[in-house]
């Protein structure tokens, strides 16, 4: 890796806003269930498709913590990271390429 401060850089920056996105729609699931609770009635449909949100929030934090064990086991045995690399084992299409294209991130 020829900068590897400007790469861990881009890894933060990839890194806080998938962080800021889930909290986001953790904070709007939040509301959801808890408008859901206090009415006391059956979810709408519009209140079921945004609870689905909970699916992609999980598959979120796993293709996080798998990428992050990645490059955990490249360093321990290689030294360097590979991001490119780590990212390619994340399944979901659109935080894998988010991943590989970190530095875009900070304009996004």
């Amino acid at each position: 890796m020829e900068h590897p401060d400007k790469a861990l850089g881009e890894l933060c920056a990839a890194s806080a806003w998938e962080m800021e996105q889930l909290r986001s729609q953790m904070q709007t699931l939040e509301d959801v269930v808890l408008d859901v609770l206090e009415r006391g009635t059956p979810p709408t449909s519009q209140e079921l498709r945004a609870l689905q949100d909970f699916d992609l929030v999980i598959q979120t934090l796993s293709g996080l913590s798998g990428f992050y064990q990645r490059v955990q086991a490249q360093v321990n045995e290689s030294g360097p990271a590979d991001l490119p690399a780590a990212a390619a084992g994340v399944t979901l299409e659109k935080l894998r390429d988010r991943l590989r294209s970190a530095g875009n991130l900070a304009s996004t």
